[in-house]
């Protein structure tokens, strides 16, 4: 089908569902499938939709359906936030997933422009419905993307709703890893902002087409480095007074289910003065953590997926009033919905005496989570404390058995808060399990003299049984570097468990976004 497309008046706007991109940085993980990254979930298909016997796709719908197409769909967060915008807004309506190949697009497209009042486009149809419609709007058409459809119309809410949620990029030097669907967003807003940009992805002529696609569009420096040494040999850090930098992740690495996934080295993340990814499932991923245990400003792409709904729903609902009140408790109530509907577990690792499990109980209670302790299920499955496992049968036997109840709790399919003991995680293949599945470490950073205070002469401590002192320390500096090597977020446990509570539940973005 061939048309001439017009391009209507600016109302710019993000991206329905997240965002794919095959690119990812060599070196640090491997990149997962596009479909991983299709949308917010992508690793259980949403059923197809189909109409009731007798019954016509129009008598099946209302005036006031709207709904989202893509391919695969997973068990997609976009009718959660939709339809709590339009109760927000005293609206009727229901928000669908339709999930369609693109060979069906060529007759499924012109039924759903009569029969829906709007609907949303995610992976891969984000172009490919452009030849369907009779017009796009100025954001449309500069991106090549549509993920908004109105009345015949496509428009681009991922725009501007990465303007509206991203900290300003005037003046700065601009690293956007990957050169997929999103990071062309955030390359021409890049450029519109003035900013200078480097693309770096895994293939050389994707970054390279999308650089030349926004020199066609703006005047701006936009280079594609081959590589990350490419990258540091450059003028971001050789020029007298270096500007501002951030770094920009639209590639899958990191995703859920494979939260193991990390985009680029983080000892390198102090070359940044913030980091923006645009991945929101999990809220922080390994990445943010990363960057948040440094000290430097990290942002999820929660705020940016937010922000293109309620810009679409704008688009469909001009006249419509979304009170602030109503949307500051949508937004809070979108974080535990990630975490109800894709099971995440949080290790918490330390040294004996730490506070896992007080610290654990607090969060547990924050998040409205489960807590599991470790040690306790691995009593509960012996039918022996774990000082009397170690006497009768050793710390090896004790270990297996701990490694054992790790991989079960591991693959439970909820998301809960799992206190695990000091020595847990120590194991190369107790720290595979964990990389294996949707898991984020978080090492409670206690001092010594602390520790020592609480554990007084440990009692119930069979490393220390007997031991004396000199044993303590020895075996904490043993242990300390392991679990900062471990650890996705590090966090000082030297004050009260609720504050330490607090400041996990924050530095995890269930508390609103941490600067």
């Amino acid at each position: 089908m061939s048309q001439t497309i017009r391009v209507f008046l600016d109302i710019s706007p993000l991206c329905s569902e997240k965002k794919a991109s095959t690119s990812a940085i060599s070196g640090s993980g491997s990149c997962a499938p596009m479909r991983a990254a299709a949308c917010s979930c992508c690793c259980r298909t949403a059923p197809r939709l189909s109409v009731p016997p007798g019954c016509s796709r129009r008598q099946a719908m209302s005036a006031t359906d709207y709904g989202l197409i893509g391919h695969p769909l997973g068990h997609s967060l976009s009718p959660f936030i939709h339809e709590s915008l339009l109760a927000a807004a005293r609206l009727n309506g229901t928000y669908r997933l339709f999930d369609l190949e693109p060979a069906e697009l060529p007759s499924a497209v012109p039924r759903l422009l009569r029969e829906l009042s709007g609907f949303n486009c995610t992976i891969p149809h984000k172009e490919k419905i452009i030849p369907f419609l009779q017009g796009l709007d100025p954001a449309a058409a500069r991106c090549g993307a549509v993920n908004t459809v109105s009345r015949g119309i496509g428009y681009n809410t991922d725009y501007a709703g990465f303007l509206q949620d991203c900290p300003s990029m005037a003046g700065h030097n601009i690293l956007i890893l990957g050169a997929g669907g999103v990071s062309r967003t955030m390359a021409f807003a890049a450029a519109a902002s003035g900013a200078d940009i480097w693309l770096l992805a895994r293939r050389s002529e994707q970054s390279e087409a999308l650089a030349q696609a926004v020199r066609n569009r703006h005047e701006c420096r936009i280079r594609c480095p081959a590589n990350l040494a490419e990258w540091l040999s450059e003028e971001p850090f050789n020029q007298p007074e270096p500007r501002p930098s951030a770094l920009l992740n639209g590639t899958p690495l990191g995703l859920w289910p494979r939260t193991d996934g990390l985009p680029f080295p983080p000892e390198l993340l102090t070359h940044f003065n913030w980091v923006y990814d645009t991945i929101y499932n999990p809220v922080a991923t390994r990445l943010i953590l990363a960057a948040r245990s440094r000290g430097i400003p990290a942002r999820s792409g929660l705020g940016m997926l937010f922000a293109q709904a309620l810009l679409a729903e704008k688009i469909w609902h001009p006249n419509a009033i979304f009170p602030e009140a109503a949307l500051a408790a949508i937004k809070k109530h979108l974080t535990r919905k990630v975490l109800e509907q894709f099971p995440l577990t949080l290790v918490l690792t330390g040294f004996m005496g730490s506070g896992k499990s007080t610290v654990g109980s607090c969060l547990a209670e924050i998040l409205d989570l489960p807590l599991t302790d470790l040690d306790h299920e691995i009593e509960a499955a012996s039918g022996r404390t774990v000082a009397e496992i170690f006497a009768a049968a050793g710390e090896p036997v004790f270990r297996a058995m701990e490694q054992q109840q790790l991989s079960r709790l591991l693959r439970t399919g909820r998301s809960q808060i799992l206190a695990a003991g000091g020595g847990a995680l120590l194991d190369p293949a107790a720290e595979a399990l964990v990389r294996q599945n949707p898991a984020l470490v978080i090492y409670l950073d206690t001092p010594l003299p602390l520790i020592r205070q609480r554990l007084g002469g440990g009692e119930g401590r069979p490393l220390l049984a007997g031991q004396g002192d000199d044993r303590l320390e020895s075996l904490f500096w043993q242990r300390e570097p392991r679990y900062r090597a471990l650890a996705d977020l590090r966090i000082d446990g030297s004050g009260s468990p609720r504050e330490i509570a607090a400041a996990l539940a924050a530095g995890l973005g269930f508390e609103g976004e941490t600067a």
